[in-house]
């Protein structure tokens, strides 16, 4: 899709975030399916990889890669939904979270790509010899997480999650220019 943006206004680029989170999806749903194929309760140390092709530079593609894992002794840890289970957690703090009375429901998160505003002629020199912040960037910044977080917390909350363990934040400059 396209998506018209003016230079001078920070924003967000919804179609870039949109067609990110459908590959992301698409990754996802690929993953689950062959782990439900193999009779797996979950997945963890969910990994997903950006693929980034010369001869399409306009072309992305996700590929999610975890460890399928099983319940022993007839337990079961799969989601109400009777879904496997999807977690960037390790085995180790998959094992913790579970003596802890909790079992991971499913790998969230949240992206926003964001268009960061060019500076004009007379702020670009306003700043030069000077270390100073450069506000229009950190706004860009807090807006774009502020976006990512909540949308997170949104996946979150339609799984049914207690809560969420393991937040990172990656900040990344795309093949779309240093300004998204």
């Amino acid at each position: 899709g396209i998506q018209a943006a003016r230079w001078s206004v920070s924003q967000e680029l919804q179609v870039l975030s949109q067609a990110m989170y459908h590959c992301r999806e698409l990754a996802m749903a690929r993953m689950e399916a062959e782990a439900d194929a193999l009779g797996a309760d979950g997945v963890i140390g969910v990994r997903i990889r950006s693929l980034n092709y010369l001869f399409a530079s306009d072309v992305l593609e996700f590929v999610a890669v975890g460890t399928a894992v099983k319940g022993g002794d007839g337990q079961q840890f799969r989601t109400p939904a009777g879904r496997p289970f999807t977690s960037h957690l390790s085995g180790q703090d998959f094992w913790t979270l579970w003596q802890h009375g909790f079992l991971p429901r499913a790998l969230v998160l949240g992206t926003c790509v964001y268009h960061i505003a060019h500076m004009t002629f007379r702020q670009m020199l306003s700043n030069v010899g000077q270390n100073v912040e450069l506000t229009p960037f950190t706004q860009a910044a807090y807006d774009a997480r502020e976006i990512a977080m909540a949308r997170m917390q949104y996946e979150g909350e339609q799984v049914g999650a207690d809560g969420i363990v393991g937040v990172t934040i990656d900040e990344s400059a795309w093949e779309w220019g240093e300004h998204a």
